[in-house]
């Protein structure tokens, strides 16, 4: 995915930057928003863009990107409270919009929800709780919950398999690389991913294994 990238402020710009290619996405950046005004193409998956830039302000680029395709991705970033301004941004078309200031974390997950190609690999266990498949990550409310690895792995297993039931022969050859685990081992790494996650999205099926509903 390529992104542009429209924030004035020099070491904001800079610390985004940094973090969208340490995703591997390509990106461009302007501290102006006459820069890029005059640099919308058809190139760019997604757009970030501040509201208050110098030229042209950020809402006046959302408007001409939406006005050259409509289904083009743009986040809207912002120090602003004027709740206004928030709802100009939403009529002109944003997709999202995220208040300075933040955690960049928060921002990389918003720009991961909008990429078409990833959009599989997030799996949404409730409203406030999702997924990702591809990198093995929990996210509740927007932020990223701490796993261990084989919590993490158990997870991604239950997900893939929605619906029916993991045994332990399962859990032992996806998780433990075939090496044989006592069910009370078993039953100690579920109850620690369990107080991680919102109530009952795990469910037992007793002497068999576990499963996560459809």
């Amino acid at each position: 995915m390529k992104i542009l990238l429209l924030e004035d402020d020099y070491s904001l710009n800079e610390t985004i930057k940094e973090a969208i290619q340490s995703y591997d996405y390509e990106v461009d950046s302007f501290y102006d928003g006459l820069d890029a005004y005059e640099n919308i193409s058809s190139k760019y998956d997604l757009y970030i863009l501040d509201i208050n830039t110098p030229n042209i302000e950020g809402i006046d680029v959302l408007s001409h990107i939406k006005n050259c395709n409509s289904k083009t991705k743009v986040i809207m970033i912002s120090a602003i409270i004027d709740i206004e301004k928030i709802r100009e941004a939403y009529k002109k078309g944003c997709d999202d919009y995220i208040k300075k200031p933040f955690d960049i974390d928060e921002l990389m997950f918003k720009i991961e929800k909008l990429d078409e190609k990833n959009l599989q690999s997030f799996k949404r266990l409730d409203l406030n709780t999702t997924f990702c498949s591809q990198k093995k990550e929990l996210f509740i409310n927007n932020t990223q919950c701490d796993l261990t690895k084989n919590e993490r792995y158990f997870l991604h297993l239950l997900l893939e398999n929605i619906g029916n039931t993991i045994t332990h022969e399962q859990i032992e050859d996806f998780i433990y690389s075939g090496t044989s685990k006592s069910p009370d081992a078993i039953r100690s790494m579920v109850k620690r991913l369990r107080k991680k996650l919102p109530e009952n999205i795990i469910q037992n099926n007793i002497e068999e294994g576990y499963f996560i509903k459809n």
